[in-house]
């Protein structure tokens, strides 16, 4: 079939034929062998850079994780120190009460307690401030301040005064302390919000 064909035409055939066969050659074997190579060293610098970067991120999650767990459990523990009354007037009526557990547990008078204010701490959190008025000798008083020191519930004492009875013949002394005990304020917010509906 070439035969009868022009020498001219045999050319191009011949010239067409390699060049689909040059065509084939570079798209399946050539090309596909130069995607696979590194097109240069810094390309294989910046690959191994990004995939170190992104093992560093994947390592320092996992160790975010495990610490945010850590201070959500730290957090339920202290949390568990504050009131737990669902409004300002009941969370005082609990300051009052465990302020009057306290003092009858070391033996300390109790002449008074009042409700002052509350105090606005931040975060969702806020202080019920009251004062008490307490007679007792001295020894009473320091195993008072240390149970209230180690109370369950997270109780300071923000303000002292301190007078001596005269002519007490127990030596005792009239104390007046104001007292705060942290709440949680949205708990406040969300309880009284139930209360309405």
């Amino acid at each position: 079939m070439l035969k009868n064909l022009q020498p001219r035409e045999r050319v191009a055939i011949t010239v067409a034929a390699a060049g689909v066969g040059l065509f084939l050659v570079l798209q399946f074997l050539v090309l596909p062998l130069l995607d696979r190579l590194p097109k240069t060293a810094g390309d294989t610098e910046n690959k191994e850079l990004t995939l170190q970067r992104y093992q560093r991120l994947v390592r320092e999650s996992v160790v975010e994780q495990s610490s945010l767990t850590a201070t959500r459990e730290r957090l339920k523990v202290l949390e568990s120190g504050l009131l737990e009354s669902p409004s300002a007037s009941l969370a005082n009526a609990e300051w009052q009460r465990l302020v009057r557990e306290l003092a009858d547990a070391q033996g300390v008078e109790l002449g008074s307690s009042e409700f002052l204010r509350t105090e606005d701490l931040g975060g969702g959190y806020s202080l019920i401030v009251g004062r008490a008025q307490l007679r007792c000798p001295m020894d009473k008083l320091v195993s008072f301040m240390i149970a209230l020191a180690n109370s369950p519930k997270v109780m300071s004492v923000t303000k002292m005064r301190l007078l001596a009875l005269q002519g007490d013949p127990q030596k005792r002394l009239s104390l007046e302390i104001t007292v705060g005990a942290p709440i949680y304020k949205s708990k406040l917010a969300n309880d009284s919000q139930g209360q309405k509906n």
